[in-house]
This record gives C-alpha cells, structure tokens and sequence, in this order.
C-alpha cells in the first residue's frame, strides 16, 4: 500500500472533540416538528386586508412581458421645437410624433460649422425643389464636444434666421426611433421651390 497522511488523523480526532453538526433538517414527513419551531406573531402586527381592498396580482397575473417605459422626448432638457406664424399646435404635435412621415435625411456628422452650413442649405434647396413635406437632420448630441452641441444650436439657428427660413413651417426634435435630441424633423411647405 502507499502512503496514507490521513490515516492518522482518524486516531487523532475523537467524536467528542468535534463541535455539533447541524441539526436535522425538517422535513414533510415530521409536521409536528415543524410547527414546534413556528412563533406566532403578535396580534398588533396581524396582517389582513381591508373589505373592498383587491389584493396585489400574483405575479401570473401581472402583464407579461413588461411594457417599456415611455419617455417623452420633449419632456426632456435637450428638446427644441420651433413653428412659423399661422402653424397650429396641431401639426406641431403631428411633427412631433412622428406622424409626418419624413421622405429624406441628411447627416451632419463629422463636419465642420462651415461645411455643415453649406451642405445643410444645398440640402433644404433640393428638398423645396423636389416638393419635400418632412426631412430629418441628424445633427448629434455634441456629448463630446467641449463645446456642447454646436451643430445642433446652428441647425437651430439656421432653420430660425437662415435665408430659406420662410420655407420653414416647423422643426421639432425627433422621436428616439429617429434619433432623438441627436436628431431634427423639419416641415417644409407645400409649395416647391424655383
């Protein structure tokens, strides 16, 4: 045989010597046991619940899978919205939602001020002359810029004093699907451009 270190401890450890195992664990088949071990509560903390009072659902009961937590975009710091004179609230909120479906979109992304201006009124040009109704404009947040978000305070800027101004009829901040606070609807009006 070979070597055996732990032979030795079994002559070494006696049963006394050992601390006490845990105790038997409880089971169904002792239900007296069981219920010796239970303390009642005190009657000032009983639980019941009041007459009329419906129960909180189980959790079966609870809409599955849960629904997602609607956050409105214009409830945010980060929104701006702006509309021309004789432009109901009613359009503007249709804007807002989304419900104005935008046929193009340009990126601003990655240009400068001076490159974004000039891409941004060739842009709003093509779409007065193609007869455009919606656009979207991804400006970003400018989260990383130590600047703040330029490219959206001049989109702002231009949509509000630039030369094509006046065939501005609203602009609001996109929907999360479209971008959010990185991203501008613009309606445009109906009549092309020539």
């Amino acid at each position: 045989m070979g070597f055996r270190p732990f032979e030795v401890l079994k002559e070494k450890i006696r049963k006394e010597d050992l601390p006490p195992g845990p105790e038997r664990p409880l089971c169904e088949e002792d239900p007296e046991e069981f219920f010796r071990k239970v303390n009642p509560l005190p009657r000032e903390k009983e639980i019941f619940w009041a007459p009329g009072f419906r129960k909180p659902p189980r959790f079966e009961e609870r809409a599955w899978p849960p629904q997602p937590l609607q956050v409105r975009v214009w409830q945010t710091s980060e929104y701006m919205e702006g509309r021309a004179p004789g432009v109901t609230r009613e359009l503007l909120r249709r804007l807002r939602e989304g419900r104005i479906a935008w046929s193009r979109v340009l990126d601003l992304h990655g240009l400068t001020v001076a490159e974004a201006e000039v891409v941004f009124h060739r842009f709003l040009r093509e779409c007065l002359f193609r007869g455009d109704r919606c656009v979207l404009i991804i400006h970003g947040r400018g989260l990383s810029s130590p600047r703040g978000p330029v490219l959206k305070e001049k989109v702002r800027f231009w949509l509000e004093r630039g030369p094509l101004r006046r065939h501005v009829l609203a602009y609001t901040t996109a929907r999360p699907c479209d971008g959010g606070p990185g991203a501008t609807y613009v309606l445009l009006s109906r009549r092309k451009w020539r």
